[in-house]
Parts: structure tokens; C-alpha cells; sequence
């Protein structure tokens, strides 16, 4: 066998393996919160997550793939070595994947986004030294997973702030959750259409002006409201507690934001899996590094199925971390985290911003925690995610370093 093609193929089993531990980690950041919630099984978590995750990967999925592949080393420095840059992305992609493969074996929700660019680093501090990386795209990257969590969970505040004000303490909640409720499923409508219409359908050769594209969301927006209006006037009161029917009402909401959730992690973070193997292949094909290449869509395919699987196997694991031990979750309080962490991902990935999807997700869940009191969160479970979330980029790092140098050694 040629070595171009042992390499490629290699590659592309390190990328899958890669995007299968990153969907059985980060499944939980987008339907944890369902499960504990009951609004969904297991079962049906894992199948709404796996296919929202392979259409947000393939929909919206390159933007942040470009990011992760050419942001943070310049890869004219590779020119005269492109095989350098070969092996080093090919370490960078199977280091963070060995330690997502580790934390999720131990139940801890770390950050995968963390996990890559730690990779990307140690492999590029050790071939181009200090000076080779781009320290402001990292300063850049840095900030956005500080400034991402604190945004979200001031969304997700806030929303459960409104529903806790305008519905649960009203007088008669049940009423006030078919008034307000529809506004809920239009925004999300609205949202999560404008994410994938403007800009997102390139791969479909489809690309709306901005203007068209707020017209359409808006159009999907109004079917959301009167869809949820609908649905709202259909459901039968009962002598139970007004407050338990309220959440029960709330339930297609909450599934409803957790699809949108899952899509959203399926454009963010498919760029962890597929964005260094993206370089491995054009390297392959042209012996050179190219500074400008698209992100072909067999291979965003190839990034979804990877979710979708480790989604399928392993996605149990993290959600009984996030979605049970941080705070008491509901069904009102988990569309409210969901909503906030998928608008905030969604956004960031069309800006191109690498984002945490854990630091986003355990953010709103946070704040959604905090809108009851600070006595409502686990203090002691929070430490030891953040401790996680500490280790995971010199770990991956420390990883990718040995493993470029076995590369080197054998190739």
C-alpha cells in the first residue's frame, strides 16, 4: 500500500474516532437536561440528538472547521514540509480524542474545543516553536470560552427569570403558559432558521442575502408561534397541581430546544473531528499546504455519522453528570439553559469562534440554577468540572506532543 493512502486512510479512522468521542462526551450538553427533566427517554434522546448533530454538522459545520485548521498555526510555515504538518494535525486530532476517551470513561463533561486546540498547540510549539503560533487568534479563542458561558447563562437567566415571573407566579399559570408559551416556540423557529439560511446552505449552493433570510425565519418564526398556540389550546386541564401541568405542558418545548441544541453542536463542534483532517487530506491531494480550502461535504458527513455513533454508545455516560448533579432541572428550567446555550453556540459558529459547547451549556445551566438562588447549585460538582476543564488542554497537549514524535520516528 502507498504511504499517501495508508496516511489518508489512517487519518480519516483518527478524525471518526475522534467525532465518536466527541459526540459521547458532549451529548450531554444538549439533552441531559431533557432526560433528567423526563421530557425524554434515553432512547429517544440519543436518536433526536444523533440526527440534529449530523445536520448541524453538515448544514453549518464549516465555518469553524477553517477556524480550527488554519487559525491557529499559519500553515505557510509548513511549506517547504508539509508532511510536518501532516502528522502534527494527525497527533493534535488522536491526542484530544484519547483524552475525551478518558474523560468520558469517568464521567467528566470536558471541552472538546479545549481538547483540539490543545493538541494543535503542543504539536506546533514543538515544530515551529513560540513565535510560529498565532497568539492572537488564541487570545481571541480564549476569550470567547469565557465570554461564551457568562453570555449564555445571562440568556438563559433571563428566560427562566420571565417564565418564573409572568407564569409560574401567576395566579393561574396554565393560562399564562398558552399566552406566553407561543412566543417561546416562535423564537426558537426564528432563531434556528436564521442560523442555517443565512450563510448555512452553501453546500447546497444555496446562499440567501440577509434581508431574504429574515424574511423567511420570520415566516418559519409565525408557524412556530401558532404551532405552539395550537398545541397549547389542545391540552386538558386536569385537577392535578397546576405547576406539574405547567411543566408537563412544557415538555415539546424543551424537546423542541433540544433539537435545536444538538443542531447547534453538531456545527460547532464537528470542526474538533474533521477541521485538522481536513489539512491531512489536502496535503495528501496536492503535496502542498494550501492556504484557502473548503471543507468538502463528505467529510462533514463523515464528522455527523462519528456524533452520531459515539452519541448512540457512550452518549449515557456524561448526562447523568450535567443533567442531574449540577441543579434540579425541570422542563421549564431545562428549555431555558437550552435555548440559552444553543442561541450562544449558534452564533459563535457562524462568527467562527471555536467555543466551548460544555463551558456554554454547564454556563446556562448555572444560570438557570442561579435564577432560584445560589443554595440551588452544586458548588462541590461545579469544582470538579471546572478542575476538568483545567487539565483538558495541557493533557491533550502533553498527548499530542509524544504522539507527533512516535510520528516522526516512524514516517
Amino acid at each position: 500500500m502507498d504511504i499517501s493512502v495508508f496516511i489518508l486512510i489512517s487519518a480519516l479512522l483518527v478524525g471518526l474516532y475522534s467525532a465518536i468521542n466527541i459526540g459521547a462526551n458532549d451529548v450531554a450538553n444538549s439533552m441531559a437536561t431533557s432526560v433528567a427533566s423526563k421530557a425524554l427517554t434515553i432512547k429517544k434522546a440519543v436518536i433526536v440528538a444523533a440526527v440534529c448533530n449530523i445536520l448541524g454538522a453538515v448544514l453549518v459545520g464549516s465555518h469553524v472547521a477553517n477556524t480550527i485548521r488554519k487559525g491557529l498555526i499559519d500553515p505557510s510555515q509548513f511549506a517547504d514540509k508539509p508532511n510536518y504538518l501532516l502528522f502534527g494535525m494527525l497527533a493534535a486530532v488522536l491526542a484530544s480524542a484519547l483524552w475525551v476517551n478518558i474523560a468520558t470513561y469517568f464521567k467528566l463533561p470536558v471541552s472538546t474545543t479545549h481538547s483540539i486546540i490543545g493538541g494543535v498547540l503542543g504539536f506546533g510549539l514543538v515544530s515551529v516553536g513560540f513565535a510560529g503560533i498565532e497568539w492572537k487568534i488564541v487570545l481571541y479563542v480564549v476569550l470567547s470560552w469565557i465570554i461564551s458561558p457568562i453570555f449564555g447563562g445571562l440568556i438563559a437567566f433571563t428566560i427562566f427569570s420571565i417564565i418564573k415571573k409572568f407564569i409560574l407566579s401567576s395566579p393561574d399559570p396554565i393560562t399564562q403558559t398558552r399566552r406566553i408559551g407561543p412566543f417561546f416556540t416562535g423564537m426558537v423557529g426564528f432563531i434556528l432558521s436564521l442560523a442555517v439560511i443565512y450563510k448555512g446552505l452553501k453546500h447546497l449552493d444555496l446562499d440567501f442575502p440577509l434581508l431574504e433570510a429574515l424574511l423567511i425565519s420570520l415566516g418559519i418564526g409565525a408557524g412556530g408561534f401558532f404551532l405552539g398556540s395550537f398545541l397549547l389550546r389542545k391540552y386538558k386541564e386536569s385537577d392535578m397541581d397546576p405547576y406539574y401541568q405547567v411543566e408537563k405542558m412544557a415538555n415539546p418545548l424543551q424537546i423542541l430546544s433540544a433539537s435545536f441544541q444538538a443542531f447547534s453542536h453538531g456545527a460547532n463542534d464537528v470542526a474538533n473531528a474533521i477541521g485538522p483532517v481536513a489539512a491531512i487530506v489536502v496535503i495528501i491531494q496536492t503535496q502542498e499546504v494550501e492556504m484557502q480550502v473548503s471543507i468538502p461535504l463528505w467529510l462533514l458527513l463523515l464528522g455527523g455519522a462519528g456524533l452520531a455513533f459515539g452519541i448512540y454508545t457512550w452518549g449515557h455516560r456524561v448526562m447523568e453528570t450535567v443533567g442531574e448533579k449540577i441543579t434540579s432541572i425541570t422542563p421549564t428550567r431545562g428549555f431555558s439553559a437550552e435555548f440559552g446555550t444553543a442561541t450562544t453556540v449558534l452564533l459563535c459558529s457562524r462568527l467562527g469562534m471555536p467555543v466551548s459547547t460544555t463551558h456554554v451549556a454547564v454556563g446556562n445551566i448555572i444560570g438557570v440554577g442561579l435564577a432560584r438562588g445560589i443554595s440551588a447549585i452544586n458548588l462541590d460538582v461545579i469544582k470538579k468540572i471546572f478542575s476538568a476543564w483545567i487539565i483538558s488542554l495541557p493533557a491533550a497537549g502533553l498527548f499530542s506532543v509524544f504522539l507527533y514524535q512516535i510520528f516522526l520516528l516512524l514516517f
